[in-house]
């Protein structure tokens, strides 16, 4: 049974760096819709997502055609179970669709 709730996203220096980063090369209006679609699911239902190791988990998002590229966020669930219970993002990655469809 999943938790609705929302809870608090804050983000990791390197996190919040790598997001600028991505914003500054592609253009607000096509990135951002994405990135905060990906970022509002994980404050939705960060249980959702798959764990890539005892602590961490890894969002994706969905590919939009070849012009967008899609991203990858790991991030930890911290205080998990308790009503304190926030999402601290640590990494944002950036990946090519184009490397996606020919892998």
């Amino acid at each position: 049974m999943s938790d609705q709730r929302r809870r608090e996203l804050r983000e990791a220096d390197e996190f919040t760096a790598q997001y600028d980063a991505i914003v500054q090369r592609h253009s607000r209006d096509v990135i951002e819709p994405v990135l905060i679609g990906v970022m509002d699911s994980i404050a939705k239902d960060p249980h959702a997502f798959g764990k890539t190791t005892w602590n961490t988990r890894l969002a994706k998002s969905d590919n939009l055609g070849l012009t967008i590229p899609t991203f990858k966020i790991v991030f930890q669930i911290e205080d998990e179970g308790k009503d304190s219970e926030y999402v601290f993002l640590l990494w944002i990655q950036e990946d090519s669709t184009f490397d996606e469809i020919v892998s």
